[in-house]
């Protein structure tokens, strides 16, 4: 049984990652990291063309509450009229 136990516990320790092999993994996780870091713009674009639709319904959103805000209730109208609403 003891014999079992210790095969066991040579066979755990040996599937552990050892310091270095642990520090080669967080070397390769930090330029991985670095590699991707982008500028805000880049963000913003990256925003933009994985999701488009995103994009357009917020801006559909912003300039229906701008020029509802400027023109007032007769944009809406006017928007609803076109639309045939």
């Amino acid at each position: 049984m003891k014999k079992i136990k210790k095969t066991y516990s040579i066979l755990e320790n040996a599937a552990l990652p050892t310091n270095q092999q642990k520090g080669k993994m967080l070397n390769h996780i930090l330029l991985e990291y670095r590699k991707y870091e982008a500028s805000p713009a880049e963000r913003i674009f990256r925003l933009i063309t994985v999701y488009p639709w995103r994009f357009a319904f917020g801006l559909s959103a912003v300039q229906a509450v701008l020029c509802t805000i400027i023109w007032g209730t007769a944009y809406t109208n006017m928007v609803f009229k076109v639309f045939g609403g």
